[in-house]
Protein backbone atom coordinates (compact mmCIF):
# COMPACT_ATOMS: atom_id res chain seq x y z
CA UNK A 1 0.00 0.00 0.00
CA UNK A 2 1.69 3.23 -0.85
CA UNK A 3 -0.12 6.63 0.81
CA UNK A 4 -0.41 9.90 -1.36
CA UNK A 5 2.87 11.78 -1.20
CA UNK A 6 5.38 9.43 -0.27
CA UNK A 7 7.52 8.82 -3.59
CA UNK A 8 9.48 5.58 -3.95
CA UNK A 9 12.30 4.47 -5.97
CA UNK A 10 10.78 3.37 -9.28
CA UNK A 11 11.55 1.13 -11.82
CA UNK A 12 12.04 3.29 -14.59
CA UNK A 13 14.50 5.45 -12.37
CA UNK A 14 16.42 2.52 -11.69
CA UNK A 15 16.55 1.93 -15.53
CA UNK A 16 17.82 5.64 -15.81
CA UNK A 17 20.78 5.08 -13.80
CA UNK A 18 21.66 2.12 -15.27
CA UNK A 19 21.57 3.59 -18.97
CA UNK A 20 23.80 6.61 -17.83
CA UNK A 21 26.60 4.36 -15.62
CA UNK A 22 26.68 1.81 -18.73
CA UNK A 23 27.54 5.07 -20.81
CA UNK A 24 29.80 5.82 -18.60
CA UNK A 25 31.64 2.90 -18.75
CA UNK A 26 31.68 2.74 -22.49
CA UNK A 27 33.40 6.03 -22.32
CA UNK A 28 35.62 5.10 -19.65
CA UNK A 29 36.88 1.60 -21.36
CA UNK A 30 37.13 3.97 -24.76
CA UNK A 31 39.45 6.08 -23.37
CA UNK A 32 41.65 3.68 -21.55
CA UNK A 33 42.15 2.08 -25.05
CA UNK A 34 42.61 5.23 -26.70
CA UNK A 35 45.65 6.02 -24.35
CA UNK A 36 47.19 2.83 -24.29
CA UNK A 37 47.40 3.41 -28.36
CA UNK A 38 48.56 6.21 -27.33
CA UNK A 39 51.07 5.50 -24.57
CA UNK A 40 52.70 2.87 -27.49
CA UNK A 41 53.22 5.38 -30.14
CA UNK A 42 54.78 8.09 -27.60
CA UNK A 43 56.78 5.84 -26.16
CA UNK A 44 58.67 4.65 -29.28
CA UNK A 45 61.59 6.91 -29.30
CA UNK A 46 62.55 6.00 -32.92
CA UNK A 47 58.89 7.21 -34.03
CA UNK A 48 59.48 10.62 -32.53
CA UNK A 49 62.44 11.10 -33.69
CA UNK A 50 61.59 10.08 -37.27
CA UNK A 51 57.98 12.68 -36.71
CA UNK A 52 60.81 15.16 -36.19
CA UNK A 53 62.50 14.70 -39.26
CA UNK A 54 59.95 14.40 -41.28
CA UNK A 55 58.99 17.95 -40.03
CA UNK A 56 62.12 19.55 -39.86
CA UNK A 57 62.69 18.11 -43.20
CA UNK A 58 59.55 19.65 -44.78
CA UNK A 59 60.23 23.36 -43.46
CA UNK A 60 63.81 22.55 -45.38
CA UNK A 61 61.55 22.17 -48.39
CA UNK A 62 58.63 25.05 -48.04
CA UNK A 63 59.37 27.85 -50.99
CA UNK A 64 62.95 25.25 -52.74
CA UNK A 65 64.79 26.56 -55.89
CA UNK A 66 65.46 23.23 -56.43
CA UNK A 67 66.72 19.74 -55.35
CA UNK A 68 69.18 17.22 -56.30
CA UNK A 69 69.91 13.75 -55.21
CA UNK A 70 73.18 12.20 -55.40
CA UNK A 71 75.65 9.20 -54.17
CA UNK A 72 72.68 6.39 -55.66
CA UNK A 73 70.07 8.14 -52.78
CA UNK A 74 72.07 8.48 -50.26
CA UNK A 75 72.36 12.42 -50.38
CA UNK A 76 69.52 15.22 -50.97
CA UNK A 77 70.58 18.96 -52.26
CA UNK A 78 67.96 21.56 -51.20
CA UNK A 79 68.87 24.75 -53.26
CA UNK A 80 66.90 27.70 -51.65
CA UNK A 81 68.20 31.34 -53.18
CA UNK A 82 72.17 31.37 -52.37
CA UNK A 83 71.74 28.58 -49.66
CA UNK A 84 72.48 24.82 -50.26
CA UNK A 85 71.41 22.34 -47.38
CA UNK A 86 72.85 18.86 -47.89
CA UNK A 87 71.02 16.03 -46.08
CA UNK A 88 72.93 13.04 -46.21
CA UNK A 89 73.00 9.50 -44.96
CA UNK A 90 76.38 8.84 -43.34
CA UNK A 91 76.36 4.96 -42.48
CA UNK A 92 79.67 4.50 -40.23
CA UNK A 93 77.46 6.23 -37.52
CA UNK A 94 74.33 5.06 -38.79
CA UNK A 95 72.91 8.16 -38.77
CA UNK A 96 71.23 11.31 -41.39
CA UNK A 97 72.84 14.83 -40.63
CA UNK A 98 72.68 17.88 -42.62
CA UNK A 99 75.33 20.18 -43.67
CA UNK A 100 74.47 23.69 -44.53
CA UNK A 101 76.77 25.59 -47.47
CA UNK A 102 79.12 22.54 -46.98
CA UNK A 103 79.95 23.88 -42.79
CA UNK A 104 78.62 21.62 -40.34
CA UNK A 105 77.42 18.31 -39.32
CA UNK A 106 74.41 18.57 -37.74
CA UNK A 107 72.56 15.26 -37.09
CA UNK A 108 68.97 14.65 -38.12
CA UNK A 109 68.02 11.32 -37.72
CA UNK A 110 69.61 8.45 -36.15
CA UNK A 111 70.41 4.71 -36.08
CA UNK A 112 69.55 4.86 -39.62
CA UNK A 113 70.57 1.41 -41.82
CA UNK A 114 70.15 2.71 -44.82
CA UNK A 115 68.45 5.52 -46.74
CA UNK A 116 66.59 5.80 -50.32
CA UNK A 117 66.05 9.11 -51.69
CA UNK A 118 64.67 9.90 -54.67
CA UNK A 119 62.68 12.40 -56.92
CA UNK A 120 59.86 11.79 -59.23
CA UNK A 121 57.30 14.46 -60.34
CA UNK A 122 57.57 17.10 -57.74
CA UNK A 123 57.27 14.27 -55.09
CA UNK A 124 60.28 13.57 -53.10
CA UNK A 125 60.20 10.19 -51.48
CA UNK A 126 62.40 9.07 -48.64
CA UNK A 127 62.81 5.31 -47.46
CA UNK A 128 65.04 4.27 -44.61
CA UNK A 129 65.33 1.32 -42.84
CA UNK A 130 66.69 1.68 -39.10
CA UNK A 131 69.18 -0.55 -37.15
CA UNK A 132 66.37 -2.34 -35.51
CA UNK A 133 65.18 -3.42 -38.86
CA UNK A 134 61.68 -0.91 -38.73
CA UNK A 135 60.89 0.55 -42.24
CA UNK A 136 59.69 4.58 -42.33
CA UNK A 137 58.99 6.21 -45.45
CA UNK A 138 57.81 10.01 -46.08
CA UNK A 139 56.48 11.69 -49.05
CA UNK A 140 56.96 15.47 -49.85
CA UNK A 141 55.39 17.38 -52.78
CA UNK A 142 58.21 20.13 -53.79
CA UNK A 143 56.82 23.83 -54.07
CA UNK A 144 58.44 26.17 -56.10
CA UNK A 145 59.71 29.34 -54.67
CA UNK A 146 57.40 32.42 -54.78
CA UNK A 147 58.34 34.96 -56.73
Amino acid sequence: MSRAGEGGYTFIEALLHLVILSAFFILFAGFFRYSAGMAHHIGDPSSVEWELFRYELAEYLKGVDGVQVGEQGNLLKVIHKDKVTEIGHYPVQSMIRKRVNAEGHEPMLTGVRSVNISVSENVLSIRAVFNDGTERGTMHHLLPAEE
